[in-house]
């Protein structure tokens, strides 16, 4: 892994050498995390019944070269435990002042989903170990391709609006996909700052199409109806979009956070369309803060295309994969954080976790030290 690090950071740091007056500077953060579910029988979120310190932890870089007269380039170097610390360019873009108030970007950019799209790995930037993951679950957390973002004031009020277009070849982790593309995506979201209230307006569109070993068989369930199979259970460039919204207000030692987001999977059986919800009230003590968190996720399918199939027994069986898509889980997250140097935070969390779909529950306690340099 060292030797992987060394290639791509030596590689990146050469574009710049022609290049004598460009001013290169280097950011880095890293999150140390460690976490066990305090029954046998539970898991959360890749945590079992044993203390763990690989499936949160991380280790970021980022690098990045002013060129001057507005245009700069940079790169964002992870290496993430739970991917056995193989680093790989979460960002690899360059960036250009178009106007005062337009901003371009072009290459491997952030997909912007949340309230905290931007700082989603910096764990330091947040009151979690990890955002709630029953809103914070996109697997697309970047895109290749180009963003455009424009500042507006408004009076008192500082306004943003950006669109972002482009596409992104790989969004699951399943070892058996053969097929996992998210193209093309585009999304617009607009953010209105004013006094202690922050609000985040979100949309993003793109086709999905996915295939594999896993679920092959079910598809092939199909072959004698292959209409209703394309249109309603292969996953080929089908449309997925996802919409959210977010107000953070601060009203310091008090800050609030209420964000909601709905994907609509366009008629799938094999994907409920998902309603996402996160209240977060925090109260600050410095150098210390409380955090209590309320997140959920219910995926709900519509159990009417079942009906679009040919016969009883494919009515049958769609009605019973579509019921087995169905979630309702619901999480209470109890944190503290203690700011023990100035650039780096411990924190611990109290979660518990229920499905009342699948009848499941557990509780987990995480640790972890946060860091900025």
């Amino acid at each position: 892994m060292k030797k992987i690090l060394v290639i791509a950071l030596s590689t990146f740091c050469l574009m710049f050498t022609a290049y004598g007056h460009a001013e290169i500077t280097f950011q880095g953060f890293a999150s140390f995390v460690g976490g066990t579910t305090l029954d046998s029988d539970e898991t959360y979120v890749g945590y079992e019944n044993k203390l763990e310190y690989d499936k949160n932890s991380l280790f970021g870089l980022q690098v990045s070269s002013n060129m001057g007269e507005g245009l700069t380039v940079t790169g964002q170097l992870i290496a993430r435990g739970n991917e056995n610390y193989q680093p790989e360019f979460e960002w690899m873009y360059l960036s250009y002042n178009v106007t005062p108030t337009l901003n371009a970007k072009m290459g491997r950019i952030r997909t912007p989903f949340y309230m905290f799209s931007e700082y989603l790995e910096v764990g330091y930037t947040y009151p979690w170990i990890r955002p709630p993951v029953e809103l914070y679950a996109a697997q697309v957390t970047n895109m290749d391709g180009l963003s455009f973002l424009y500042d507006m004031p408004i009076g008192k009020m500082d306004t943003q609006y950006m669109i972002v277009i482009g596409n992104r070849d790989t969004f699951s982790n399943d070892p058996t996909a053969t097929v996992s593309d998210y193209k093309p995506l585009v999304g617009i979201n607009a953010q209105f700052e004013y006094e202690a209230y922050t609000t985040k307006l979100i949309y993003t569109q793109g086709d999905i199409s996915f295939e594999s070993t896993a679920i092959d068989g079910t598809v092939a369930l199909f072959n004698t109806d292959t209409a209703f199979r394309d249109k309603y259970v292969a996953v080929k460039d089908s449309t997925v979009v996802f919409a959210g919204a977010a107000l953070n207000m601060d009203f310091y030692p008090f800050s609030v956070l209420l964000e909601f987001s709905s994907i609509d999977f366009d008629d799938l059986i094999l994907a409920a369309d998902e309603t996402r919800t996160l209240a977060s009230v925090t109260y600050n003590f410095e150098p210390c803060a409380v955090t209590y968190s309320l997140s959920g996720n219910q995926k709900e399918s519509d159990s009417a295309l079942a009906n679009k199939a040919t016969g009883a027994v494919l009515q049958g069986t769609a009605a019973a994969i579509l019921t087995s898509t169905d979630r309702d889980v619901m999480t209470h997250t109890l944190g503290y954080r203690h700011d023990f140097h100035d650039s780096a935070a411990f924190k611990v969390e109290l979660i518990s976790t229920e499905d009342s779909d699948l009848k499941t529950e557990a509780t987990l306690v995480r640790f972890a030290v946060d860091m900025i340099f």
